[in-house]
Protein backbone atom coordinates (compact mmCIF):
# COMPACT_ATOMS: atom_id res chain seq x y z
CA UNK A 1 0.00 0.00 0.00
CA UNK A 2 1.49 3.64 -1.05
CA UNK A 3 1.60 5.55 2.00
CA UNK A 4 2.57 8.81 -0.24
CA UNK A 5 -0.32 11.19 -0.45
CA UNK A 6 1.98 14.26 -1.98
CA UNK A 7 5.02 14.54 -3.68
CA UNK A 8 7.46 17.62 -4.32
CA UNK A 9 8.42 19.00 -7.30
CA UNK A 10 10.45 21.85 -8.51
CA UNK A 11 8.88 25.20 -9.11
CA UNK A 12 8.33 26.80 -12.64
CA UNK A 13 7.40 29.83 -13.86
CA UNK A 14 4.74 28.11 -14.29
CA UNK A 15 3.26 28.35 -10.49
CA UNK A 16 4.40 31.49 -9.84
CA UNK A 17 0.55 32.45 -10.01
CA UNK A 18 -0.28 29.94 -7.76
CA UNK A 19 2.86 30.61 -4.93
CA UNK A 20 1.70 34.21 -5.35
CA UNK A 21 -1.72 33.86 -4.19
CA UNK A 22 -1.54 30.88 -1.74
CA UNK A 23 0.60 33.56 0.00
CA UNK A 24 -1.94 36.10 -0.58
CA UNK A 25 -4.86 34.32 1.20
CA UNK A 26 -2.32 33.47 4.11
CA UNK A 27 -1.74 37.29 4.23
CA UNK A 28 -5.82 37.75 5.12
CA UNK A 29 -5.60 35.52 8.13
CA UNK A 30 -3.39 37.39 10.20
CA UNK A 31 -0.93 34.90 10.96
CA UNK A 32 2.15 35.50 8.89
CA UNK A 33 5.15 36.48 10.42
CA UNK A 34 7.20 36.90 7.57
CA UNK A 35 5.38 39.04 5.31
CA UNK A 36 3.79 42.01 5.94
CA UNK A 37 2.31 43.47 3.01
CA UNK A 38 2.69 41.63 -0.27
CA UNK A 39 4.62 43.58 -3.26
CA UNK A 40 3.27 43.25 -6.25
CA UNK A 41 3.09 40.13 -8.85
CA UNK A 42 6.30 41.32 -10.78
CA UNK A 43 8.08 42.41 -7.39
CA UNK A 44 7.12 39.40 -6.08
CA UNK A 45 8.47 37.01 -8.90
CA UNK A 46 11.61 39.45 -8.68
CA UNK A 47 12.54 38.60 -5.11
CA UNK A 48 10.91 35.35 -4.31
CA UNK A 49 12.06 33.21 -7.15
CA UNK A 50 15.31 35.03 -7.49
CA UNK A 51 17.01 34.28 -4.25
CA UNK A 52 18.41 31.54 -1.56
CA UNK A 53 15.35 29.36 -1.50
CA UNK A 54 14.81 25.75 -2.36
CA UNK A 55 11.28 25.58 -3.72
CA UNK A 56 8.93 22.91 -4.53
CA UNK A 57 5.00 22.59 -5.55
CA UNK A 58 3.01 19.67 -3.69
CA UNK A 59 1.02 17.99 -5.71
CA UNK A 60 -0.88 14.76 -5.34
CA UNK A 61 -0.90 11.90 -7.68
CA UNK A 62 -3.19 13.87 -10.06
CA UNK A 63 -0.79 15.75 -9.84
CA UNK A 64 -3.23 18.66 -8.76
CA UNK A 65 -1.29 21.91 -6.87
CA UNK A 66 -2.08 21.51 -3.01
CA UNK A 67 0.12 23.94 -1.71
CA UNK A 68 4.45 24.35 -1.87
CA UNK A 69 7.21 24.38 0.60
CA UNK A 70 10.40 26.01 0.28
CA UNK A 71 14.04 26.06 2.42
CA UNK A 72 16.03 28.49 2.31
CA UNK A 73 20.04 28.46 2.68
CA UNK A 74 20.09 29.58 6.14
CA UNK A 75 18.21 26.75 6.97
CA UNK A 76 14.58 28.00 7.39
CA UNK A 77 11.49 25.96 6.55
CA UNK A 78 8.05 27.64 5.04
CA UNK A 79 5.25 25.65 4.50
CA UNK A 80 1.61 26.76 2.43
CA UNK A 81 -1.45 24.39 1.84
CA UNK A 82 -4.25 25.62 -0.06
CA UNK A 83 -7.42 25.49 2.77
CA UNK A 84 -9.37 22.93 1.01
CA UNK A 85 -6.34 20.69 1.83
CA UNK A 86 -5.81 21.59 5.25
CA UNK A 87 -5.76 18.64 8.07
CA UNK A 88 -5.32 15.40 6.00
CA UNK A 89 -1.52 15.18 6.58
CA UNK A 90 -0.52 16.84 3.40
CA UNK A 91 1.99 19.45 5.18
CA UNK A 92 3.36 17.02 7.52
CA UNK A 93 4.13 15.10 4.85
CA UNK A 94 5.62 17.35 2.14
CA UNK A 95 7.48 18.74 4.83
CA UNK A 96 9.03 15.84 5.71
CA UNK A 97 9.90 15.02 1.99
CA UNK A 98 11.50 18.68 1.98
CA UNK A 99 13.90 17.60 5.13
CA UNK A 100 14.63 14.44 3.06
CA UNK A 101 15.59 16.31 0.02
CA UNK A 102 17.42 19.11 1.79
CA UNK A 103 19.45 17.53 4.56
CA UNK A 104 21.30 20.05 7.28
CA UNK A 105 21.94 19.83 10.53
CA UNK A 106 19.30 22.04 11.62
CA UNK A 107 16.39 23.55 10.59
CA UNK A 108 13.97 25.91 12.25
CA UNK A 109 10.47 27.70 10.90
CA UNK A 110 9.02 31.03 11.87
CA UNK A 111 5.22 30.79 13.31
CA UNK A 112 3.14 33.23 14.39
CA UNK A 113 2.33 32.50 18.06
CA UNK A 114 -1.66 31.83 17.59
CA UNK A 115 -0.98 29.57 14.33
CA UNK A 116 -2.16 26.52 15.93
CA UNK A 117 -2.46 24.27 12.88
CA UNK A 118 1.71 25.17 11.93
CA UNK A 119 2.68 25.01 15.33
CA UNK A 120 1.08 21.50 15.64
CA UNK A 121 2.62 20.19 12.85
CA UNK A 122 6.58 21.56 13.48
CA UNK A 123 6.24 19.77 16.48
CA UNK A 124 5.30 16.44 15.08
CA UNK A 125 8.68 16.72 13.26
CA UNK A 126 10.40 17.24 16.38
CA UNK A 127 11.30 20.91 16.42
CA UNK A 128 10.77 22.95 19.81
CA UNK A 129 9.93 26.84 20.87
CA UNK A 130 13.23 28.25 21.05
CA UNK A 131 12.64 32.37 21.05
CA UNK A 132 9.56 34.93 20.49
CA UNK A 133 9.98 37.44 17.98
CA UNK A 134 8.17 40.71 19.30
CA UNK A 135 7.03 42.96 16.23
CA UNK A 136 6.20 46.77 16.58
CA UNK A 137 3.92 47.58 12.80
CA UNK A 138 3.95 51.58 12.67
CA UNK A 139 1.38 52.91 9.88
CA UNK A 140 3.49 55.07 7.11
CA UNK A 141 1.52 57.84 5.95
Amino acid sequence: MDNKICKLRKITENDYRFVYDLIDRFLKTDLSVIFLKLPDYEKFVKTFFENDYNRYVITNKNNEKLGFVVIRKNDEIGYFLSPEYEGKGIALQAVKLLLELNPRERYFATIHNKNRRSINLITKLGFYPKGTIYESVRNKH
